[in-house]
């Protein structure tokens, strides 16, 4: 049951960016053991080829976030004399979430954008350890910066990418989740969830609302909206840029926000292709690791989703919805209503696995969090 639970929770919105390429070849991918770029090729000229690279850019739910992902498309085509030559195709028309990685591994894409927890059946150490409920996560860019530490310090998280010809290059994340509502039948603590229909988008959170008399439903993001609106569900768990995407706060009336922080962030990571890259000359190679990664690109795709967020915040509050905010109080209820599944989701990655390797990424994780912010207890 926990695996049909676990699968079916795979196709857990995130918006995905994919780039697919021409070309491409089926070489073993390169062993990349650590969270540095791949070597750049020797052979390839440094400067000075005129080859123009195409690829395709397919953006999942491109209105809110295409600014910044057109931003950088434009950069890498001006930064390379016209080398690099994207070509965007918006709101997800080529290649959906649960077909990117087998894809890359193909070959067919050259990089992609990889919400990791749509996949907790093939990289669950990516997928669920660091979006575990109330691990202590703070600030968004930080957390961008834990989870690159974690890659620098464990091959076996990098080895989930590599396993599909993927090398991560950069992390972001979408933002912190929260519960929301379309009544206002009051929610301040576990127990106020007694006979709602809510859809948890996290595996982890089953358990508590199983507890609460309350039913977990699995609605695909795209039917979320239909499912509110008719009722067939009256609630979920998500972040504010899920409902910006799907058109939600109009529906919705009431708003539980778990700090300041949200109950726990979810990740993105921009993987490139090792084919693709190795295909390109030095000069074009070291212009992504730049533009993505050394100039922080990709993180400051934060900088959209929060504008986003203040936003969709703002057309609640001009509608009249409810606003609760949590008190330390009433979060360390909910702490404890969930804090129990860390034990459980350790237990099922290491017979999903064979191997403790998430014990020790679990606790290096809580460690790094105490270094940045104290004890968390």
């Amino acid at each position: 049951m926990k695996r049909k639970l676990l699968l079916a929770l795979a196709l857990v919105f995130a918006f995905s960016v994919v780039f697919s390429a021409c070309g491409g070849g089926s070489e073993e991918p390169a062993d990349t053991g650590s969270g540095e770029a791949p070597a750049q090729n020797e052979q390839a000229a440094e400067t000075t080829s005129d080859e123009v690279f195409e690829f395709i850019v397919n953006v999942t739910l491109g209105e809110p976030v295409s600014p910044n992902w057109a931003r950088l498309f434009k950069e890498l085509e001006e930064k390379s004399d016209g080398r690099l030559k994207v070509t965007v195709y918006w709101s997800n028309s080529l290649v959906t979430i649960p077909e990117i990685p087998k894809s890359m591994m193909a070959g067919a894409m050259a990089f992609s954008n990889v919400p990791t927890n749509n996949y907790p059946d093939i990289m669950p150490l990516n997928a669920r350890i660091l979006e575990l409920p109330f691990l202590g996560l703070q600030d968004p860019v930080e957390s961008s910066e834990i989870y690159m530490q974690l890659l620098d310090e464990f091959p076996e998280m990098m080895k989930e990418f590599a396993d599909y010809n993927m090398f991560p290059l950069a992390v972001t994340t979408l933002g912190m989740y929260g519960l929301h509502f379309t009544d206002t039948k009051e929610v301040r603590l576990p127990s106020d969830l007694n006979g709602r229909q809510i859809v948890p988008y996290k595996l982890e959170f089953l358990p508590m609302l199983e507890a609460n008399n309350a039913a977990g439903s699995y609605i695909p993001p795209g039917q979320i909206y239909e499912a509110l609106e008719k009722g067939v569900v009256n609630g979920y768990v998500n972040n504010w840029a899920f409902q910006g995407w799907f058109g939600l706060t109009e529906l919705m009336r009431q708003h539980v926000e778990i700090g300041e922080f949200g109950a726990f962030h979810e990740y993105n990571v921009l993987c490139v292709n090792l084919d693709f890259y190795n295909s390109l000359p030095a000069d074009l190679q070291q212009l992504l690791v730049d533009t993505f990664r050394t100039n922080g690109g990709y993180s400051d795709m934060w900088d959209d989703t929060a504008a986003l967020v203040a936003s969709e915040k703002e057309k609640a509050k001009a509608k009249g919805d409810v606003f609760i905010d949590l008190t330390p109080e009433e979060i360390d209820v909910w702490k404890k209503a969930v804090e129990g599944n860390h034990e459980v989701a350790l237990a099922e990655i290491a017979e999903q696995r064979g191997d403790n390797a998430g014990d020790a990424i679990y606790e290096r994780t809580k460690e790094i969090i105490e270094e940045k912010y104290g004890p968390q207890d």
